[in-house]
């Protein structure tokens, strides 16, 4: 069922941008299908922290990375963020839903040529609606381990070149859910924790490593704090604390 339901979530998708429709109907399209897919896989997500989101204001987010079920997982709980991504090259192959995923607003990265990479998302944010949130993964890929690894330049550079606070986030239970190398989802709880946003006004391209230090610590204490609210349910978030 989900496999067909992306499909047409994504031929929806592509239409709409055609026709040239306002935005918020492209933006309705993805929460219906993530929830849509939460709903099938028995996904039930518990979200705290959703004071610290300000309306209408745009965010560089960045949360940890432990499955693929993660994008899914966001998109669902956080809709009062206008909510686009930075995609690994796989994904943006994709025939139709990659085609999808570019003509609405996300961008995709090769990981193995910098300069393009860098280039794409500066277009992908010079592009984008000026209440539209970026989602970093600032690890660089999902968590093999399932432990909390060292984050990357991009989002941080990112967020100090247009302005942009960074939304610091931490997720439990999408590893247990989808986990590495396999088909199967599972159903089950997950815990996200949304962190106080880390403005950047002021700051220069000097404070990047700063930033991301920062943020790489507010994201792995919301982390820790989800996975002891996903055990306290009776739910081993597994991978390493």
């Amino acid at each position: 069922m989900l496999p067909v339901a992306l499909v047409l979530a994504a031929l929806s998708a592509i239409g709409l941008v055609a026709l040239k429709v306002p935005p918020s109907w492209i933006d309705r399209v993805y929460t219906a299908f993530t929830r849509l897919c939460l709903w099938v896989a028995g996904t039930r997500v518990e979200v705290h922290g959703l004071e610290h989101i300000v309306p209408g204001q745009a965010y560089v987010v960045v949360p940890n990375h432990e499955s693929d079920w993660d994008p899914v997982v966001l998109m669902a709980a956080l809709p009062q963020l206008r909510l686009r991504a930075v995609l690994k090259e796989q994904i943006a192959r994709l025939a139709v839903v990659g085609r999808a995923l570019l003509m609405t607003g996300n961008v995709r990265v090769e990981r193995t040529d910098t300069v393009s990479d860098v280039r794409r998302i500066r277009e992908g944010m010079a592009a984008r609606r000026p209440d539209v949130s970026m989602l970093f993964y600032a690890e660089g890929t999902r968590s093999r381990d399932g432990a909390l690894h060292p984050f990357k330049k991009g989002a941080f550079a990112t967020a100090l070149g247009y302005g942009l606070p960074v939304l610091p986030v931490g997720t439990a239970g999408t590893r247990r859910i989808w986990q590495p190398n396999t088909i199967r989802i599972r159903s089950g709880p997950v815990v996200v924790m949304i962190g106080a946003p880390i403005p950047v006004v002021g700051l220069g391209p000097e404070a990047r490593d700063a930033l991301r230090d920062r943020t790489h610590a507010a994201v792995q204490a919301l982390r820790s704090e989800a996975r002891r609210r996903l055990r306290a349910l009776g739910v081993e978030p597994g991978g390493l604390d």
